[in-house]
């Protein structure tokens, strides 16, 4: 099968996510040409097409699509078949929602979306979550500075700061906890753990080394609602897990995670992977999990071999592709 794929026309972090579907495409040895938007110009984007004559023609899409639906109706009009991925569903669904329809297949990251693809009047839908890249993300010695208890890499959005000064504020002063990301440091740590802020969005390069650091790594969603980007007002659930489970888990990292409704369809809870529903309780689990080295061994060692076996961005192409075989 011929395959045309467009990137998404974003920088970090989803040319990272662009990349990795590079790899994984080029990898799975499909006849593939590659269509970079931050490069060319949209103009030679049909002309392109009609010189490959693929079976099918994919792109990514993040917060809003850089592809005009005119274009994408115009590659319809060629015969040429159309899938796209959403990958920051459901913050974002309502940008989605406005071109979605012009596809012929839909792939969405979260599985609380489909039936809201389906009511905008997309015929076929189907969940892919993401992955992760092993090349990148893997287990390795690092320097003693990324060496820490607890750590969390990700933009600090409201009830993630809420549910992190709360769950600070049960462990003992002494722990030793790293957040890394944006807006941490609108919070008031003076009751419980001051953490170590590094208040700035770190590259994919740096990310596994606190992951690797770290005793248990946090993995905290962001709020289906949350009000910063502000584009879920269609009221899409958030039901999957996002791509830093598998980062996390591929680097043989502990993992503490919030609980969502599709985790155990992914991880087994408490033999992979440690989910938790409230702050009190991740405190808990914290304090747990860092006297209980052995169990942490066990536990992280379980999710990287599932990790490996099933939840690399190689998965995902031949899923996506045996997918369209059926449709």
């Amino acid at each position: 099968m011929k395959l045309f794929y467009i990137t998404s026309g974003y920088r970090r972090p989803i040319d990272i996510l662009d990349n990795a579907l590079i790899k994984a495409l080029i990898s799975a040895g499909y006849d593939t040409t590659f269509f970079l938007t931050n490069r060319r110009p949209l103009t030679e984007l049909i002309p392109a097409i009609r010189a490959h004559a693929p079976d099918l023609v994919i792109t990514l899409c993040g917060p809003k699509s850089h592809l005009p639906i005119t274009i994408v109706h115009q590659i319809r009009s060629l015969g040429f078949h159309t899938a796209v991925w959403f990958v920051d569903d459901p913050y974002a669904i309502d940008n989605a929602l406005e071109v979605a329809a012009a596809y012929d297949t839909i792939f969405t990251i979260d599985s609380g979306c489909i039936p809201y693809y389906k009511a905008h009047g997309c015929k076929e839908v189907f969940h892919l979550p993401l992955g992760t890249d092993l090349d990148i993300f893997k287990p390795y010695p690092v320097h003693p500075s990324y060496s820490t208890d607890v750590c969390f890499i990700g933009t600090g959005y409201k009830n993630r700061l809420d549910t992190m000064q709360e769950m600070l504020h049960y462990l003992p002063p002494s722990t030793r906890v790293h957040l890394i990301g944006h807006f941490w440091e609108h919070v008031d740590w003076s009751r419980g753990v001051r953490p170590q802020l590094r208040s700035k969005w770190i590259n994919f390069t740096e990310t596994p080394r606190y992951f690797n650091g770290a005793k248990i790594v946090l993995n905290l969603h962001r709020s289906e609602d949350d009000r910063y980007l502000d584009k879920n007002r269609t009221g899409a659930p958030a039901h999957s897990i996002n791509n830093r489970t598998f980062d996390i888990s591929a680097c043989q990292a502990f993992q503490l995670i919030d609980y969502r409704a599709d985790l155990s369809t992914y991880y087994e809870p408490d033999k992979e992977i440690v989910g938790f529903q409230s702050p009190k309780e991740g405190a808990e689990l914290i304090m747990h999990y860092l006297n209980q080295q052995e169990e942490r061994e066990a536990i992280a060692a379980r999710a990287i071999a599932r990790t490996q076996k099933e939840h690399t961005f190689l998965h995902r192409v031949n899923r996506l592709m045996s997918t369209l075989a059926l449709v």
